[in-house]
């Protein structure tokens, strides 16, 4: 399987809806492109628009499937999500399950595989997979071996994290992909947003690291710069290319 991630920077022309169609046609042959957490829904709007916004977005771009979202209104409550869209449908749903500095967001509770054609994945959300080793990032892990994560069935995880390429991630990242042996690939951006706390250390949003852990002894390979990463995860290739400025 191919997976392409699109990293962008925060503060990015294209975050938005309407640039995406244009990024898909700058990405190689995918069978898969990953979005950063909140790309393109960085402010709430109600489910059902944000489905029918990504479907019809791949039915214009039927060679890839595409797993994309941000904050959605669903049922009366306010979800951070990633939905998994391929050829003009929505295929499944993923509700970030692990909250970090998101007091108005209601947790997901499930975990989920998502299938397209003859491949499949496991979605996570940001801090879904920060939260490792712990109880309870070792309970979501053994959800996903149950589910299939394995060689064939990666870990995807769209991110809007700071620190991605320091130890703060990168532990629980590889914990992720050795424990359930499967690739991990981990979309984040490569810019710096608003400024946060983190206790007594002050640091950005964001600030790139994105790329992929392997189940074996190979080191992570990760990339900051804006730019598009492929990963082929049957042969290990890794390449990235740019992402004009202009494209949306």
């Amino acid at each position: 399987m191919k997976i392409a991630l699109v990293q962008l920077d925060a503060d990015d022309n294209l975050w938005r809806l309407s640039a995406m169609r244009n990024l898909l046609q700058h990405v190689e042959a995918a069978d898969l492109v990953v979005f950063p957490e909140c790309m393109p829904f960085d402010k709430a709007i109600p489910i059902a628009e944000a489905e029918a916004y990504l479907a019809e977005l791949t039915s214009h771009n039927p060679a890839h499937a595409v797993i994309a979202g941000g904050y959605v209104l669903e049922s009366g409550m306010e979800r951070n999500a990633v939905f998994l869209s391929y050829r003009g449908g929505i295929l499944g749903r993923y509700f970030k399950r692990l909250l970090w500095q998101e007091p108005k967001i209601a947790n997901g509770e499930e975990p989920t595989l998502f299938k397209w054609s003859d491949k499949s994945c496991i979605p996570l959300i940001c801090a879904d997979a920060a939260d490792n080793p712990s109880p309870t990032g070792s309970r979501m892990m053994y959800e996903a071996i149950c589910l299939g994560a394995g060689e064939h069935v990666p870990i995807v995880v769209s991110s809007y994290g700071a620190w991605l390429n320091e130890p703060y991630w990168q532990v629980p990242l590889q914990t992720w992909a050795r424990g359930c042996g499967a690739p991990l690939l981990i979309c984040g951006i490569s810019g710096h947003g608003a400024d946060f706390e983190d206790g007594e250390k002050p640091g950005n949003y964001g600030g790139g690291g994105s790329g992929v852990f392997w189940p074996d002894e190979r080191l992570p390979w990760q990339r900051h710069p804006r730019c598009i990463l492929m990963i082929d995860i049957k042969t290990g290739l890794t390449t990235s290319r740019s992402i004009p400025r202009n494209c949306g």
